[in-house]
């Protein structure tokens, strides 16, 4: 179990160095955890990306901790928040006492410049592996799928238009969202 609990310790550690740009670009790292370790599989990644939208706090930190407490139980969520939250303090903390010195430096702009479209593209890539898998059930390809569900592909369409163009709040598109899967899912 010590072994179990260090190795939750050093890869949401390592999410936490590298996850630059908040909670959601530490998705493409915790899809990366389904196929190494199978602590959870793509369906509960999508529910805990489900429930840490609706659930209080970073949601960086809700999956660490949904992740280290299905994983191992209460000490696995511990650690799994706690180690997803100490690489970017200890960052934080020089990053601080750095930054008026290298603040003026080009290169601090080069690289920022380069950081913002590299998150944009993991989390694009996430979110089109997600939405895939949401509405026809299977994994990510770039097969055409014969069994989209038109139900979810609804739900979906439904939700990101309004939310897109119009700038809607995010908890009535998640409130809309699991009404709307109260309503069609029965049928």
């Amino acid at each position: 179990m010590i072994k179990l609990y260090l190795l939750l310790f050093y890869e949401f550690f390592k999410i936490g160095l590298f996850t630059i740009g908040g909670g959601y670009a530490s998705i493409p790292f915790l899809y990366f955890l389904v196929t190494k370790y199978n602590w959870f599989t793509n369906d509960e990644l999508t529910n805990m990306l489900a429930i840490s939208n609706i659930t209080p706090g970073p949601i960086g930190i809700n999956m660490a901790t949904y992740t280290g407490y299905t994983t191992a139980g209460i000490t696995g969520a511990i650690i799994s928040t706690l180690s997803i939250v100490l690489a970017p303090f200890i960052i934080t903390v020089l990053f601080i006492k750095l930054f008026n010195k290298f603040q003026s430096c080009i290169y601090t702009d080069y690289i920022f410049k380069g950081l913002k479209p590299a998150a944009c593209a993991l989390l694009t890539s996430i979110a089109i592996k997600l939405l895939y898998q949401t509405i026809t059930g299977e994994n990510f390809s770039f097969i055409i799928p014969s069994n989209i569900d038109t139900k979810d592909l609804f739900i979906f369409l439904a939700l990101i238009i309004p939310f897109s163009f119009f700038k809607k709040n995010p908890l009535i598109t998640i409130l809309t969202g699991a009404i709307l899967g109260i309503i069609f899912k029965p049928f």
